[in-house]
């Protein structure tokens, strides 16, 4: 399914970027010669701080001043300097996630150590001491449904030694202000310390509301930090504690029109009553519905309810093809603008409070034997929100929502109602999160064996909110509702929990005497087993028609699934010099299962009230080398993987009989076989980075039912074992989603020889270039069925991003430092998502990412760090 063109266009673009770089600056850099180094990078993929050259994991680990510097400026920008990452999103920005090596869904996001936290897709990077990114399973150390990787966000710590303190705000295009404030305060000397850390983000959106003065894809959010480091017992006791706080309030995600498919009955009907066959179609389209509004007084009488409904549908296709007429018409910009929606808010919001604690006592060396530390990391984490948004791209004529997604990563509370026809976005009691993990770790002789144990606990309440819904859908209008209004797709929460407890073990031997010829030798063995469970209640929705409210019933009913699993790692890595370090590691992967909870299922594609836990199993080969070449110092990192992955999770959103609702189903299996290298060059004034990653992703087996809906039983495409009641039909011809066949990036820093009263000015780029990607498990049905023309509707077609920026710190030798940027250069568009439901809505839409964004930054510090 990959364009060979794109695919030339890519390597092109990276190869040439990478040439340009690479073989422009010597010239100039032999101007001003001087030694070069390669700074050391500390990770912790190990749970431990070690060289990042000695780990034998694929690791990306992106500094403070690098994320500065790159223009990372949310969690979404990781994407553009870590090979094989991805990110995807649903009901919004607020509702992403991290795909790495293609597996989405299987990553977990740690703040200071703790799942999730302030991690959301588009939050803010501030006071950030370090993004690591992990590649592959990493479920043995990092716990739960880590099948695809790990991201770990490290804020920074407060530090005994010095005061200090910064100011800084970023002026720019599109109303954009970001201000961040530091205070780091030694309140007894080598003993106690704290850091204060607040934060404003703000940038206007860039999707246009036609015909008023709104903006959606706003950015609008205000953070605070606070954290206390502590230390006694000449050290040997460490408590680290973090209290965060992240509130968003901003116009939500501005749909656009990708696709669309006007062969559905729902738009082709009577345009009236008085139309030919307009009261017979009517009837039988609309009858039952218009005697329920009739009976409740929300109409008149029968025929004008159905003929009101018929002049409504007589609208949807009119507009539908406009819009998209309009967009393909338009240009570059006409995907700024979007229809306007007279019922709904559309905004977002989220309030986020995120508190860790992590408490450390060192025994020292233990009868002689081994060293002792204990580790406790408590995480307890709060959110509630809610986002409105036009899924339809046309103002909500066809679809809009007031959701959140239900397999979130991030998930949060949402209590939403109707009054009338009008949706009411509310937020229900906070959805918390309790963590807590006990960690014991030693060594063995000189580094012979290091070695780790330990348990973790995992409890997610189920709030009580009896009070809104967490899913809500305005389809079509509402016509096929006596309220003209919106449809709940989800129950009342009413209780339970779902919990993981885990216990693990991982040791690393210095086998070192097996091969005397080499630096060292090490194996690794790690197993983890995990049991979860999950019982929620909930109560059904029933729909006062006077008032248009929902009302929970009577009865309550009990959800219930547990599922156990082990994750394991197996590595061998051989030092072979100084300098380069080869290995390889095996590793499984476990992702509980869990429950899809809907109100209605009936006629839903592949849906099983409760979906299987995944399981990954991959084969890494890696190595890991730095060299000297002349004045210059280089570094070059590459991995070969090949991922097996089976009972694939994957989220459909349908759409049956005026209700959307999305669920989890296990889409059978895949293998994903891919490359990763990672490079560095440092010479003269020069500091030049590159990474690229290869992929070649396939299902492997995907029997199911036609995520379309289309394919019945009796079809010839119908394989065993389909049943006269089914239809099962082969679906791995589809391409793999969230992956790219090609993908990588190239940053050149050049840092200018001026004296050092002057300070320190340097200029930078950052080419970034992908291949085509999809959004869809279900992307060659829609081809096969609407054409090649819905292909750019499905996916992002190849296209290079480019960042360059200028810095000059610490001007003429004072505490100001000042920079100047601009962020997707050429003003490209590309897609964040997409939201395909041509089968069942007759749309297929997009949201794009923001454009070009430049601006000024200045910043003031005082104190010594």
């Amino acid at each position: 399914m990959q364009d060979i063109p794109e695919q030339r266009r890519v390597l092109a673009a990276l190869l040439c970027g990478g040439a340009a770089l690479a073989f422009g600056p010597p010239a100039l850099a032999q101007a001003v010669p001087q030694a070069a180094d390669l700074d050391e990078v500390v990770v912790t993929a190990r749970r431990v701080e070690e060289d990042i050259q000695k780990v034998p994991v694929a690791v990306t680990a992106i500094g403070a001043e690098a994320i500065k510097e790159r223009g990372i400026v949310t969690t979404t920008d990781v994407m553009f300097a870590a090979p094989s990452v991805q990110m995807t999103t649903t009901f919004g920005r607020l509702s992403g996630g991290f795909s790495i090596r293609g597996l989405a869904g299987g990553t977990q996001v740690y703040f200071a150590e703790t799942p999730g936290g302030p991690t959301e897709s588009a939050a803010p990077f501030y006071d950030i001491a370090s993004v690591q990114v992990l590649n592959g399973p990493q479920g043995t150390l990092f716990g739960r449904a880590n099948t695809a990787g790990a991201v770990l966000v490290e804020p920074a710590k407060p530090t005994f030694d010095a005061l200090y303190g910064s100011a800084e705000a970023a002026y720019g295009n599109l109303g954009l202000l970001r201000a961040t404030a530091i205070l780091n305060l030694p309140v007894v000397d080598d003993m106690l310390a704290v850091r204060l850390a607040v934060h404003k983000d703000h940038r206007d959106g860039y999707v246009h509301v036609i015909g008023t003065g709104e903006r959606l894809s706003e950015d609008n959010s205000e953070e605070g930090r606070f954290s206390v480091n502590f230390k006694a017992l000449d050290g040997r006791l460490t408590n680290y504690a973090v209290l965060d706080y992240y509130n968003v309030h901003q116009a939500s995600s501005g749909a656009t029109v990708g696709a669309i498919n006007t062969n559905l009955a729902i738009l082709n009907l009577p345009v009236s009553i008085d139309a030919p066959d307009g009261l017979a179609v009517g009837t039988q389209r609309f009858g039952a519905v218009c005697g329920q509004a009739v009976a409740a007084g929300l109409s008149p009488d029968l025929n004008a309810c159905i003929d009101q409904r018929l002049r409504i549908a007589a609208t949807l296709r009119p507009a539908l093809e406009a819009e998209y007429a309009r967009l393909q018409a338009g240009g570059h910009d006409a995907i700024r603008y979007t229809p306007a929606d007279t019922l709904l808010d559309q905004r977002e919001t989220l309030r986020k409070w995120t508190f860790v604690n992590q408490t450390e006592l060192d025994f020292g060396k233990l009868f002689d034997v081994t060293t002792l530390q204990v580790r406790n990391i408590f995480g307890y984490q709060a959110a509630r929100g809610v986002t409105g948004w036009d899924v339809d791209g046309l103002g909500g004529l066809i679809q809009s929502s007031v959701s959140v997604s239900q397999t979130s990563s991030y998930a949060f509370s949402v209590a939403a109602q109707q009054s009338g026809n009008r949706p009411i976005l509310g937020t229900g009691p906070y959805q918390k999160v309790y963590t807590n993990e006990t960690q014991v770790r030693g060594v063995v002789g000189d580094d012979r064996l290091v070695w780790s144990v330990g348990g973790y606990y995992q409890k997610n309440p189920n709030p009580v909110s009896l009070g809104g819904i967490r899913n809500l859908s305005r389809v079509n209008s509402g016509v096929t509702l006596a309220t003209l209004g919106y449809n709940p797709s989800f129950p009342f929460s009413d209780g339970g929990d779902t919990t993981q407890k885990a216990l693990y073990g991982q040791g690393t031997l210095d086998i070192s005497f097996a091969a005397p010829f080499i630096e060292a030798l090490h194996a690794t063995y790690g197993y983890r087993k995990s049991w979860d469970r999950s019982e929620i209640f909930t109560r059904g929705v029933t729909t006062d028609l006077s008032t248009g409210m929902y009302v929970p019933t009577a009865t309550r009913t009990r959800s219930f699934t547990k599922s156990d699993g082990s994750n394991t790692t197996l590595s061998l890595d051989a030092q072979v010099t100084p300098d380069l370090l080869v290995y390889g590691a095996t590793r499984k992967g476990y992702r509980p299962g869990g429950l899809n909870l809907v109100l209605n299922s009936t006629g839903l594609p592949n849906f099983r009230p409760v979906y299987d836990p995944e399981t990954v199993r991959d084969y890494e080969l890696g190595a890991k080398w730095d060299l000297r070449l002349g004045e210059a110092r280089a570094r070059l990192n590459g991995a070969l993987y090949r991922t097996e992955y089976s009972n694939i999770q994957r989220t459909f959103s349908a759409a049956v009989a005026g209700v959307t609702t999305t669920y989890v189903v296990n889409a059978s299996a895949a293998v994903i076989e891919g490359a990763e290298l990672q490079g560095q060059l440092v010479f003269g004034d020069w500091n030049i980075s590159a990474n690229y990653a290869y992929s070649d992703p396939r299902f492997t087996e995907w029997v199911g039912a036609d995520p379309l809906a289309q394919i019945r039983p009796g079809d010839a495409r119908c394989v065993a074992p389909s049943t006269a009641a089914i239809c099962l039909i082969d679906l791995t011809s589809n391409p793999f989603p969230n992956i790219s066949k090609h993908q990588g990036s190239v940053t050149a820093k050049y840092t200018l020889p001026l004296s050092q009263d002057l300070g320190e000015a340097s200029v930078q780029a950052t080419l970034y270039a992908q291949s085509r990607r999809y959004f869809t498990d279900a992307a060659q049905r829609n081809i096969e069925v609407f054409g090649a023309a819905v292909k750019d509707a499905v996916s992002q077609k190849a296209f290079e991003r480019i960042n360059v920026r200028a810095d000059w710190k610490h001007i003429r030798g004072s505490n100001w430092s000042a920079g100047a940027f601009v962020n997707n250069l050429t003003d490209v568009n590309y897609k964040l998502t997409t939201v395909t439901q041509l089968h069942s809505l007759g749309t297929g839409t997009v949201i794009y990412a923001e454009p070009r964004t430049y601006g000024v930054e200045v910043r003031f510090e005082f104190g010594g760090r």
